[in-house]
């Protein structure tokens, strides 16, 4: 369809060149042309036939102008479709050999490791072999394991409480713990149920009932009790002037004689305030200046924590020499106040009188008995 149309335009185009120059028609005539044949083109005005001739030939142009120029974007286009495929390709080239370097160096790798773990693998095989070696050899020794044997460790239990009751009570003189092991001791002993320990047991009987015959010192509250006075040392009034009111009287005189009379009162009631006379009826000491004050507090709160260490580690005489002295103290230095110096004193005099060392029994006879009948069986057991 399309190249009748072009061969009708082609017509119509001739027609027009021919009617304007007859000339140019007689020249075309000498060049032989194929034409193919086509419908007749319906008869045009003379006028119109020309303009119509010019806007097909324009139209001609302006197809095959953009024929041409749609044929060179196209092969445009084309080339640069091509080199981007190429570009993709060398990418894509790239890539692969990427990957597959990756995939052999991962598979190193993998070798590796599947290597090194069937190492340990096998170095777990030998130490699980050996685990189970050794523990067929302790099976086989406790499957040798006899009723004596069992005495054995039962009696080795007993003997280890009885010397931690003996530890106990020579070195922290803690009566409730070596009661308590003794007790347990005596406890691993009835379970041997055998004749031949009565007299340990007896041993280890009269052994807790001496432990609980000592008697019980109240160490906690002592200790708080001489705290609390070590406290009530720094509040004490060592010794203090008493306060003189100075009365100030409002000059009523109008003479001169007794404004000298007014005058002269009030110069004596100046002086004395550094003058102070004071009737005691214990005799007079001299006065401590107010720097030692500080040393005389601190010297009774040391006698104080002085016998707080000797109450801890049951030292009677060094207990009650630091409360004679710590009273002793109050009773000199502090005068000025009397009634919680003589609290003090009264609080301090009963704590002396407390005891705070005890005579501890000896509990070694429970555990020399038993060990002289651990010895007698391994005798026994070496002559048989």
């Amino acid at each position: 369809m399309t190249v009748k149309v072009d061969k009708n335009i082609e017509q119509v185009v001739e027609e027009a060149e021919s009617t304007d120059s007859p000339a140019e028609n007689d020249d075309a005539a000498e060049i032989p042309e194929t034409r193919v044949p086509v419908a007749p083109a319906p008869p045009a005005p003379r006028k119109s036939s020309s303009l119509i001739g010019w806007l097909a030939l324009l139209l001609v142009l302006a197809l095959a102008g953009g024929g041409a120029w749609y044929l060179q974007d196209t092969k445009q286009r084309e080339a640069a479709l091509l080199q981007r495929l190429s570009e993709i390709e060398l990418a894509a080239s790239r890539e692969d050999d990427r990957l597959e370097q990756a995939g052999q160096r991962w598979e190193s790798q993998l070798q590796q490791g599947l290597a090194a773990l069937r190492e340990e693998s096998e170095g777990q095989a030998e130490v699980a072999l050996a685990l189970e070696e050794e523990l067929s050899a302790v099976r086989s020794e406790l499957s040798r394991f006899s009723a004596n044997d069992r005495e054995s460790w039962l009696l080795a239990e007993a003997e280890y409480l009885l010397r931690l009751a003996n530890q106990r009570l020579i070195m922290a003189s803690d009566t409730e713990s070596a009661a308590a092991l003794l007790a347990s001791a005596d406890g691993v002993l009835r379970e041997l149920d055998d004749v031949s320990l009565h007299p340990v047991r007896a041993a280890v009987a009269s052994d807790i009932a001496a432990v609980r015959a000592v008697p019980k010192i109240d160490l906690e509250g002592i200790y708080l009790r001489l705290a609390a006075l070590a406290e009530q040392a720094a509040n004490l009034v060592i010794f203090e002037f008493p306060d003189q009111e100075s009365a100030t009287r409002e000059s009523t005189a109008d003479t001169w004689q007794a404004r000298f009379e007014q005058g002269y009162e009030e110069a004596l009631v100046k002086l004395s305030d550094y003058i102070i006379i004071r009737r005691r009826d214990v005799p007079m000491q001299a006065l401590m200046d107010p720097q030692w004050e500080g040393l005389v507090r601190q010297n009774l709160r040391m006698l104080l924590e002085q016998a707080q260490v000797a109450l801890l580690s049951s030292n009677q005489d060094l207990y009650e020499a630091s409360l004679e002295r710590a009273s002793r103290w109050v009773e000199e230095f502090f005068q000025s106040d009397e009634a919680a110096a003589r609290a003090m004193d009264r609080e301090i005099r009963q704590l002396a009188d407390l005891q705070v060392a005890v005579s501890l029994p000896d509990i070694s006879g429970s555990l020399s008995a038993l060990d002289g009948v651990i010895e007698s069986r391994l005798q026994q057991g070496g002559a048989e």
